[in-house]
Parts: C-alpha cells; structure tokens; sequence
C-alpha cells in the first residue's frame, strides 16, 4: 500500500569539522573536547535563531530554519565565534568548519529529515572554503536584500545525484563598512531557457566530439589494415618474384588514400568544422532575432 510522504520546504544548514581525520590522528583526547565545545556553540547560536538541531553525527551536523535569513545570520555568527576561537592557535590546530546552506524541499520521518535539499546542503557543505559558508541560488534570492553581506557566484555546479546543476554563492563573514543591503550586482542562476541551450549546446559539442574520435579510430584502423596488407603483399612479392617490386603499385594507392583522409581529418576537416561552427552560430544568432 503506497503511503503519501510527509514533505515541507525548509533550510538546511550542514557543518562539517575541515580536517577531522587529521586532527583525531594527531590528539583523540584532545580533538573530542574541542569538537565538544564547537557543538556546544552550534547548539546555544542554533537556539537563538530558531533553529532545530536535526542529527549530530561524527563530526558534521544537519540542522533546519522556518527563516533562510535567520539560517544564514546564523551560520555568519558560527563561524566568526568558532574562527575567532580558533585564530590564536597554530594552523595544524585549529578546529574550524566548512558551512553550506540550502533552501529545499526534505522528507518528514519523525525527527528526521531526507531528500536532495538535504543533499545538497552537504554538497554545498563539501565546496565551501574552510571557515567560510556557500549557499545555494534559492538561499541567495532571499536574502541578497536583506543581509549587508557581499555574495560571490562560483557558478552552476554539478552536484552528484542531483539531476540540475546548483547556484552555488560564496559571502563575506563581516559586513562591509556602510553597506547596506542591497540588490546584489552578481550573475544570477541561468534561466530555464539558458540552460536549456546551455545543455543543448553541451550535448552536440559532446557529439561532434565523439564524431571527431570516431573519425581518428577510423582512420588509425585502416592504416592498419592497409601496413599488414602491404606486408603481406611484400612477402608474397620476394617469394615469388624478387627481381620485380611490384607489390609497390598497391602500396601506392593505399598510401595515396590514407594521406587524403589524413588531410581530411587532422588539416583541412578543423577548418571545416570551424566554419561549420561559425555558420551555426550565425544561423542561432538571426533566429533569435526574429
């Protein structure tokens, strides 16, 4: 009997310690109070911007917001505390984590949450610069207004077992000297239709490539097949009448026919298929303008 999911839109936050295996390698006794007290901070910043702490486990956790502003000025407070904490301390000492959040559809079971908002909160999580925070486009359309923060687009990033490539923004932690929020001057996610032709385009370069390597295959199959000819006519040649090379007459032809495929593919076919590219593109270009 198929049971319908209990679903709702939220924001993910996931934290991952930079490091870890490291650390634990160096000094377990040590790392585990120190990951202790980081958690401890996580717990009373979470708490105070409504959050809930949804699983804690090893050294990452996942936690969720009603609010995205109130996720991402929470992960701003995070990382300064814990970067602060962590500045008077040798570089192979610190404890500091990598932070990314996402605005996304989950999965409700009991305290739990699942699904690619999930995922890609930790994806996002995986990219983020040590110390730092990334936040997905959808984050970043809520809050480019209404944060004084400066956000960098890093691009639509490939996100494994995600169909869409994701917006990916990095921000600054500190608010720069009067600012204020603002509507950010950044390239925005690629439209539906962009992206559409994005990948349009993609696969036919994937196709002309495969075409290209097939073409190479191609040709290196036959100059193998035309060197063992030739050898074999040569054999036959010196067996049978060695006074008379006459085994060079097809030898010339099959060189002849290489030497034209080679032209036609390792010279004169790139110039082809650029003007057959530039053609293309001029073709798009007109359509587009109609």
């Amino acid at each position: 009997m198929n049971v319908e999911l209990d679903r709702k839109l939220t924001t993910i936050l996931c934290a991952d310690v930079s490091g870890y295996s490291r650390l634990m390698n160096d000094d377990e006794g040590k790392t585990l109070e120190r990951l202790k007290i980081t958690r401890e901070i996580f717990r009373e910043i979470i708490a105070r911007y409504g959050g809930r702490i949804v699983n804690m486990t090893g050294d990452g956790l996942v936690s969720e917001f009603s609010s995205v502003v109130k996720a991402v000025q929470c992960a701003v407070e995070v990382q300064n505390k814990i970067n602060k904490d962590n500045a008077p301390l040798p570089a192979d000492d610190q404890m500091l984590y990598r932070i990314g959040i996402n605005l996304g559809d989950v999965i409700i079971e009991g305290d739990d949450i699942f699904g690619d908002g999930v995922n890609v909160a930790a994806r996002l999580e995986a990219m983020a610069p040590v110390g730092g925070i990334c936040i997905s486009g959808s984050v970043f359309e809520q809050v480019k207004n209404k944060l004084p923060r400066e956000f960098k687009f890093l691009g639509n990033r490939e996100v494994k077992n995600i169909a869409e490539p994701v917006a990916v923004y990095s921000l600054t932690l500190s608010e720069p000297p009067g600012k204020q929020p603002q509507p950010s001057s950044h390239p925005i996610p690629l439209s539906e239709d962009h992206a559409e032709d994005s990948r349009e385009e993609d696969a036919e370069e994937d196709k002309r490539i495969r075409a290209y390597v097939k073409k190479q295959a191609g040709f290196y199959r036959r100059a193998m097949t035309f060197g063992t000819i030739i050898l074999c006519l040569f054999i036959i040649n010196m067996a049978t009448s060695a006074n008379y090379w006459w085994f060079l007459w097809p030898m010339a032809s099959f060189l002849v026919i290489l030497a034209l495929d080679a032209v036609r593919l390792f010279g004169l076919g790139d110039r082809t298929d650029e003007w057959e590219k530039r053609k293309i593109a001029k073709l798009k270009s007109r359509n587009r303008r109609r």
